[in-house]
């Protein structure tokens, strides 16, 4: 039991009730009510009741959910800074509060010694806290503003679809491929319902909400998913192929990187991968998608990235489109010693 004292509303009298006290205490308990919900709307609740709202909310609320996070937390510890040296000495034991006084009397010269060099280690670890909040908060409104919107894909018509100049070649190049073939981003399945036809065991994945469609879901395998994330919980080696349309042009630098290391960590030892770009003259053309002026970043030429995939141990090899503009890069690695 604690020792602090409680208070409550004292019910009717000890005794046989009467039904006059029984409704006088029901109407004192009414006005008890209806008087604390007009302090709260008139804005009176207690300084010291709010702050205690406030350190049980902090306390058992979970940081991160639909809160500043960080800042959330911070809050609480500058609450926690300052330790007050002064214990209660209130007790519901006779003579208690007396005995309390003494002991606070005697050990508060030790107490204020303690409490003051915790108090101020305390609050410089809370100053050094608030100036990483800002400056993270400074970092991330920086990264969102370079950042392009989700699920960016830049794709044109005549480059993503059923009548794509390179899905023959790269068919093609795929056949025979040691393992599942993945196609990011496959849109409603065009381009893995080509490989199917073909015997090729092809599904896809798309990051665009609506993308997939619904006319081809029950005959193909196909997933609204973050690509990076898919790759990454696919199993190291275990995909025959990756074909990546309209993914890598709307990527940025590092987001480009990120998803050809996850590509090539889920590729098979024998495994091929594809890699189609809208071409960077198209990209800049009057008629080009509208996501293009969304990223920021632009498209790679054929020599660049035949370059990167030679430093990631692919041998690339380029199809050009027969009318020029977008262009496809095969790679497959390249063999210790060759």
């Amino acid at each position: 039991m604690s020792d602090t004292d409680a208070t409550a509303a004292p019910g009717p009298a000890d005794g046989p009730d009467t039904e006059a006290a029984e409704r006088a205490y029901v109407e004192q308990v009414r006005r008890e009510i209806d008087d604390e919900v007009r302090r709260r709307a008139a804005g009176e609740l207690p300084p010291q009741l709010e702050r205690e709202l406030d350190e049980l909310f902090l306390r058992h609320a979970p940081h991160g959910k639909g809160g500043a996070g960080l800042r959330d937390m911070l809050r609480q510890v500058d609450a926690a800074v300052f330790i007050d040296p002064m214990v209660p000495i209130a007790s519901r034991r006779p003579g208690g509060a007396a005995v309390k006084r003494g002991l606070r009397s005697i050990n508060l010269w030790y107490l204020r010694y303690v409490t003051y060099q915790v108090s101020a280690f305390a609050t410089a670890v809370s100053r050094a806290l608030h100036v990483l909040d800002l400056q993270l908060g400074e970092l991330r409104r920086a990264a969102e503003a370079g950042a392009p919107p989700p699920a960016v894909v830049v794709e044109t018509a005549d480059t993503a679809g059923p009548g794509a100049w390179w899905i023959g070649p790269v068919a093609d190049e795929l056949a025979g491929a040691p393992g599942r073939v993945l196609h990011a981003a496959c849109g409603d399945g065009w381009l893995v319902t080509r490989l199917a036809g073909r015997g090729i065991d092809a599904y896809g994945v798309d990051p665009r909400p609506g993308a997939l469609g619904t006319h081809e879901l029950d005959t193909v395998d196909l997933r609204q998913e973050d690509v990076t994330l898919h790759l990454d919980a696919v199993e190291p080696g275990a995909l025959g192929a990756v074909v990546l349309s309209g993914v890598l042009d709307g990527a940025a630098q590092g987001e480009r990187l990120r998803l050809l290391e996850r590509a090539a960590r889920a590729l098979h030892a024998g495994g091929t991968l594809v890699l189609h770009s809208v071409g960077r003259a198209r990209f800049e053309a009057d008629d080009a998608p509208v996501e293009a002026d969304l990223v920021p970043a632009r498209p790679y030429r054929p020599a660049t990235w035949r370059a990167l995939l030679l430093d990631m141990g692919f041998g690339a090899e380029v199809l050009d489109a027969p009318a020029g503009g977008d262009f496809a890069v095969v790679a497959r690695r390249i063999a210790p010693g060759s």
